[in-house]
């Protein structure tokens, strides 16, 4: 299967169900609420992926994919990380 067991930064990536439920989230490091497409450039940065803007169409198009995959979850947000 393409893009399995594939490591960023040395770790294997989460599983996509329920990784929006939790969203915005209080960030210690950002010291306010943040929102998931924040995250993404954070990640994209971190992995020197090529940047996107905020709400550019691929993070809309990952943003709509993780919450399809969330669907009949409990929004549990907002949540909170170091």
């Amino acid at each position: 299967m393409q893009g399995s067991n594939i490591r960023i930064r040395a770790d294997l990536p989460g599983p996509m169900l329920g990784q929006v439920t939790h969203w915005p989230v209080f960030r210690s490091k950002w010291g306010n609420l943040g929102t998931l497409h924040r995250r993404y450039a954070g990640c994209h940065r971190d992995s020197r992926s090529k940047p996107l803007k905020p709400q550019a169409e691929g993070f809309r198009n990952l943003e709509y994919f993780q919450t399809y995959m969330s669907n009949g979850l409990v929004v549990n947000g907002p949540g909170a990380r170091k």
